[in-house]
């Protein structure tokens, strides 16, 4: 059994004191006058040797244990594995480790998690709220445990935050399908009650309602978070069926746009010839299906850069009396093929069958 490198072996191979090995490893190097010299052989050597700090040790000695929490929904979908990747990228270049856990959207998961994560004494924690999380969110603020929330807030919490302008991406995919000749469209979301998606519901209503022809109920399906994804193709099949003056649909989530495009494969529908297809958020496979899906695109990369910057700017200069910083980014808008402008002559035959009505 090979024997661990301890940090008394790293200082004795580089012929440096166990206070210098222990200063760079802590990120103290400016901080104590050691040289960019030192500290490079050190860190090199720590690599080359596999060196693994003890944390319970380093956590006496220093009060922090070098490891920050990360609660998402799920880090097996596209959004949140991807942050996750970013996130473990930019904590590993400060010295951080992360602990990754998801809640599947379940309060009594998260709320063990957090406990789990407290007793584990990570130096601060990114969450992505469920609901009934309120209590336990204020006793982290009470303790002056760093917090940031990541992809939506919770009401009546004042708290650090990276989220997206949910609304705008809603709104401006809307438009571009009003813009592209497409009056009659269904709106696919999730029964829920967090942010994010509540913003998404209300940039679609507001775009349908600045139109000349506004939106009506029959027109959005909800489904279960926890639906199985045979259940929700049934259902947007049911619905589109139940709605054949449907002209595009908009799917408030990646996953349900996966879904929805099995349930038009299902129904032989073809895009966007019978009916036009969007998206919030992106995914591979809305880049590689052909035709390709228009979506409002997250800023993936820049949304998990600036949640591990705040994080770490709260856990490395203190907790200080402000106001909480609340970073809100923009979506962009990405036209593909999957709802490109009717025909005039698709246009004109639709307003003369709604006309024929009247």
């Amino acid at each position: 059994m090979t024997k661990k490198v301890s940090i008394k072996d790293i200082a004795k191979e580089l012929e440096l004191s166990i206070t210098t090995v222990s200063f760079v490893i802590n990120g103290k190097s400016e901080e104590m006058g050691i040289s960019e010299a030192t500290s490079s052989k050190v860190l090199e050597l720590i690599k080359k040797r596999d060196y693994s700090p003890n944390n319970a040790a380093r956590l006496l000695r220093t009060g922090k244990s070098n490891t920050i929490g990360l609660i998402v929904e799920d880090l097996g979908n596209y959004f949140f594995g991807n942050i996750a990747k970013v996130v473990e990228l930019e904590a590993s270049k400060r010295g951080y480790n992360v602990f990754l856990s998801s809640t599947d959207n379940n309060p009594k998961t998260a709320k063990a998690l957090i406990r789990k994560m407290r007793n584990s004494s990570v130096d601060g924690m990114i969450i992505t709220p469920t609901k009934d999380l309120n209590q336990e969110l204020e006793d982290l603020k009470n303790d002056k445990i760093p917090f940031v929330l990541l992809d939506r807030t919770v009401p009546g919490l004042s708290a650090n935050a990276v989220v997206l302008d949910n609304f705008k991406g809603a709104h401006d995919l809307t438009v571009h399908l009003l813009n592209n000749g497409y009056q009659r469209i269904g709106f696919v979301t999730i029964h829920s009650d967090m942010s994010q998606m509540i913003e998404r519901e209300r940039g679609y209503w507001s775009a349908m309602e600045s139109s000349n022809n506004p939106s009506s109920k029959e027109l959005v399906l909800k489904v279960k978070f926890d639906d199985s994804a045979q259940s929700i193709i049934s259902s947007i099949i049911s619905f589109v069926t139940k709605n054949p003056s449907i002209e595009a649909l908009f799917f408030a989530t990646n996953y349900l746009g996966v879904h929805g495009i099995e349930a038009l494969k299902q129904m032989e529908k073809s895009m966007p010839d019978d009916l036009a297809v969007v998206s919030f958020d992106d995914n591979d496979l809305f880049r590689l299906f052909t035709p390709s899906i228009t979506v409002a695109s997250q800023p993936l990369r820049q949304i998990g850069v600036e949640t591990i910057e705040l994080l770490l700017r709260l856990v490395e200069n203190g907790i200080k009396h402000e106001s909480p910083i609340s970073k809100v980014l923009e979506p962009e808008l990405i036209e593909r093929q999957s709802s490109v402008q009717r025909p005039l002559w698709e246009i004109e035959q639709t307003l003369k069958k709604s006309f024929n009505k009247i």
